[in-house]
């Protein structure tokens, strides 16, 4: 199997990618997998979003959509920013983070987007207590509108 195999089997899955790109270990490698994704013709970025007690989720919303529109992903309006949104929703109920109060986070958020479809991906630490900690992955999906 070759990387290019694994990485786009027979189909482009959005959320594979999202996966994939949020698991890069270093910015370099981030760039690298980046760069791959538009020679297959999608828009993708990444960010690191941390904090204390995820219940606070507009700020983490704010990450996303901010890296979202300044990196052109998407167009600052209504019918593709709710759809980011709904996205974030998704992702930190999967990656369990919500389950608990006051947890400590520290995630690697990635987006991908082909067309009027997109994915995110969050990957990372997640701790109630310094010594309690261990790796979460959240992934959602949605619909853009024009």
């Amino acid at each position: 199997m070759t990387w290019e195999n694994f990485m786009v089997p027979d189909e482009i899955d959005l959320c594979r990618l999202a996966i994939l790109l949020a698991m890069t270990p270093t910015q370099e490698n981030e760039k690298d997998m980046i760069a791959q994704y538009q020679k297959l013709g999608l828009r993708a970025a990444a960010t690191t979003i941390s904090g204390f007690g995820i219940s606070g989720q507009t700020g983490i919303i704010r990450s996303v959509v901010n890296l979202c529109v300044n990196t052109g992903l998407i167009e600052r309006k209504r019918s593709q920013i709710h759809p980011i949104c709904h996205c974030v929703l998704e992702v930190t109920q999967s990656t369990r983070a919500s389950d608990a109060i006051g947890q400590n986070f520290l995630f690697k958020a990635a987006a991908v987007r082909r067309r009027e479809e997109f994915a995110l991906c969050f990957y990372g630490n997640l701790a109630m207590h310094e010594l309690s900690g261990h790796k979460t992955i959240g992934v959602g999906y949605q619909i853009l509108g024009q």
